[in-house]
């Protein structure tokens, strides 16, 4: 039995921006081909792929839901001004978590598409074709391992035995001839999965030296350290640990320090970036950045810095800001300014640089990297190499060496992990990955989701169940 499946497609086999391999940096959206000729060589597949990088932008990828909601999620941020935005977030409201699934399987196409192409025409140009593969494994990677962490549990951290993640699509999807009914694979046979993926890229990406474009398009090293991103949620704490340890070997991104960090979030090229996007002004109209990009969810209004009628959604939770406080000579409390009143702390991580609120998003930073290895090499029981790298991590930031016991550094690498990456995407996550229940802020009632709550896990959508009569809805749905 075949039905059309809800997991993709609309629209992302009939018309695709056409462009070279590097040309999403800057993509003409009147360019349009068939599919037809995205299939009759390389350059086809090159669209796809772009394409694919592309939907990573939007507002409901990275263009701001995967960077806001894990924050909202749990205890990060307050509501500052009420659009309707992130309230529902805010409190763990049933159905509202974290919604990318559709959007993500049209992404997981597009590569699909594109890896068909290069197979069948990587004689023409075997170079190319190996560097697009690495671009589409890459991308691929990353979709499946966010799919695998909104809607699933990690491998290892299951409640009452429950490992199901999402389906693995076999081939592209060209018409509803092809369109076949999935079953869910498990936590591990998607984490196998993107592991070979990012394993491959490793190997067909080029250095940072030798892309041009570096760190908007991925690099060998940029998917090392998705890599051991990916490590770490999985509970492999020795392979963490090492693979960051070769990325910040490897890198020639640079960790700020008291004398630039407050000051690196104004650059339009994030210094410690090893992945980042670069948002333009193709990627949405200008009334869009003024709804919807990270620098209107996170200030008000100010004129002189070119924000006009920003949202100003979210600021800084009360506990979070007690962390911050609790050593004073922390350059990151100055990353928190408070100009419409004395509680409304707002970020000044996403302040629209580029103008009409686009700016770069580095979606890997050195620091990340930093506090993978140290958190890896604490969890694994390699107490020294933990307190190393995180000292480095302290001493940049001002705070000097960490004074507490071994027994004490993996918390303190968490705690350090909630300051450093907050409005990139991790706090939910990161307590998720270890099992851990969500503290949520004073102002949502301090009362934590205890991780064995359903609504730990994202809902896969409605229509998605109802066109596959063999995908099954996560419990307690």
């Amino acid at each position: 039995m075949k039905k059309l499946l809800a997991i993709l497609l609309v629209g992302s086999i009939a018309s695709f921006t056409a462009c070279e391999d590097m040309e999403f940096l800057n993509p003409k959206p009147e360019d349009r081909i068939t599919a037809e000729v995205a299939l009759s060589d390389l350059d086809g597949a090159a669209a796809h792929i772009a394409k694919a990088f592309e939907r990573t932008h939007f507002f409901g990828n990275y263009g701001q839901t995967m960077m806001l909601n894990p924050d909202a999620l749990a205890d990060n941020v307050d509501l500052l001004n009420n659009t309707g935005r992130y309230v529902g977030q805010l409190v763990n409201q049933v159905r509202n978590h974290t919604n990318i699934y559709s959007s993500y399987y049209q992404m997981i196409n597009d590569v699909q598409i594109a890896l068909s192409a290069v197979e069948d025409f990587r004689d023409d140009d075997p170079a190319r074709a190996a560097i697009l593969e690495g671009q589409a494994k890459f991308v691929r990677g990353l979709a499946y391992f966010d799919l695998a962490r909104v809607y699933g549990y990690e491998p290892g951290q299951e409640v009452g035995g429950f490992n199901l993640a999402v389906p693995i699509q076999p081939e592209a999807v060209l018409g509803t001839s092809n369109i076949s009914e999935l079953e869910r694979a498990t936590n591990v046979e998607v984490y196998t999965m993107v592991k070979a993926d990012l394993l491959d890229a490793v190997n067909l990406l080029p250095a940072e030296s030798a892309e041009g474009n570096f760190p908007y398009l991925p690099t060998s090293t940029s998917a090392k350290a998705l890599l051991a991103r990916v490590y770490l949620y999985e509970g492999s704490y020795a392979q963490a640990a090492t693979t960051a340890e070769q990325v910040l070997a490897e890198t020639s991104a640079t960790l700020t320090d008291v004398t630039n960090h407050v000051a690196s979030w104004e650059t339009v090229q994030h210094p410690e970036a090893i992945f980042s996007l670069n948002i333009n002004q193709v990627d949405w109209s200008s009334v869009d950045g003024v709804n919807n990009s990270l620098a209107s969810m996170t200030n008000t209004d100010d004129p002189s810095r070119g924000l006009n009628s920003s949202q100003g959604v979210l600021r800084a939770s009360t506990t979070l800001l007690d962390e911050l406080d609790a050593e004073p000579n922390d350059i990151r409390r100055d990353l928190w300014v408070n100009p419409t009143g004395a509680d409304n702390w707002e970020a000044r991580k996403w302040v629209g640089e580029q103008g009409n609120f686009l700016e770069h998003i580095p979606i890997i930073r050195v620091a990340e990297m930093v506090l993978t290895a140290a958190e890896g090499h604490a969890r694994s029981g390699n107490a020294t190499g933990a307190r190393t790298q995180l000292n480095v991590l302290r001493n940049a930031r001002g705070t000097g060496d960490f004074g507490g016991t071994d027994a004490q550094l993996a918390d303190e690498i968490l705690r350090q992990r909630r300051m450093e990456l907050v409005l990139e995407g991790h706090r939910f996550h990161d307590l998720k990955r270890l099992g851990m229940d969500i503290p949520k802020a004073p102002a949502q009632g301090g009362v934590p989701v205890q991780y064995t709550d359903f609504r730990v896990l994202s809902n896969i959508p409605d229509g998605a169940i109802s066109n596959n009569s063999l995908l099954e809805q996560n419990p307690g749905y």
